[in-house]
């Protein structure tokens, strides 16, 4: 039997890694929780991740250093970015070999979760098994931008 899938939300706000992880469990997976980048890349090193939700701005340790944690290193789980106003200027710029997905705060936890559970399916297959799970599971935004993965 399949082991469920696990998952990293790494947000400075607790209210928010509460929320996240009581709707991905109800998804089926299992959950681990960081609140700043250092406690993550700590995570990281010592388990493997289906996917990862970040948070790009918190005190301490940041989302961008944990995605430059993960570009030096061969932990490619796919990382999906929470972000507000403030960081969309910079969301063009991101890695999309790392970066699967970008939602914007406040975000409905319900789309959140349909993308985190598509990147999860996702990972390790082909190409046009990404673009059939995709269309079950998150709809065309999750298909557009994963189609600038090709």
């Amino acid at each position: 039997m399949e082991q469920p899938k696990r998952v990293l939300v790494v947000d400075d706000d607790a209210e928010v890694r509460a929320l996240l992880s009581s709707v991905f469990r109800q998804h089926g997976l299992t959950v681990d929780v960081a609140g700043d980048g250092r406690e993550a890349i700590d995570l990281i090193v010592a388990t493997p991740y289906a996917v990862i939700v970040l948070d790009l701005i918190m005190p301490t340790v940041d989302g961008f250093a944990v995605l430059d944690h993960l570009r030096a290193s061969d932990a490619l789980s796919p990382v999906v970015i929470v972000v507000t106003g403030a960081e969309e200027q910079i969301v063009g710029r991101l890695d999309p070999r790392i970066v699967h997905g970008v939602i914007r705060k406040p975000f409905d936890a319900m789309e959140l979760s349909s993308i985190v559970v598509a990147c999860a399916e996702i990972r390790g297959r082909r190409a046009f098994e990404t673009m059939a799970i995709a269309a079950m599971f998150a709809g065309p935004p999750l298909m557009a931008w994963l189609s600038r993965l090709q």
